[in-house]
């Protein structure tokens, strides 16, 4: 299964949060019980890490996850150009990319 492009904008300084619901190719849910989450921004010049994400399954039946980011995390995030992507692993060994995308990276002008 190819993985699903989702491109996102996060504000400095300000929390971070998003919800996606996956699916199998015939359109019903992708059970998540059985897959850990991990997914990280990285920069695109020189690969450099940027965040991970603190991802929860919010409703692993439905195929629902909530990946999110602190103020703090949010903080530290500098403008270069940036991509992410979220992967499960499943309880078999078995590593599947399920979204990707760019980030863009808005600084704030109140200190």
């Amino acid at each position: 299964m190819a993985a699903g492009t989702h491109n996102i904008t996060i504000e400095k300084k300000a929390s971070f949060s998003f919800s996606a619901t996956f699916k199998q190719p015939n359109g019903s849910a992708l059970n998540l019980t059985d897959r850990t989450p991990s997914a990280q921004i990285r920069r695109d010049f020189d690969n450099g890490l940027q965040a991970t994400f603190t991802v929860v399954k919010t409703d692993a039946t439905n195929g629902i996850a909530t990946l999110s980011l602190t103020s703090a995390q949010t903080s530290a995030l500098t403008e270069d150009p940036s991509h992410y992507d979220l992967f499960f692993t499943l309880s078999n060994g078995t590593v599947e990319k399920v979204l990707q995308g760019s980030v863009s990276i808005i600084k704030n002008v109140t200190t």
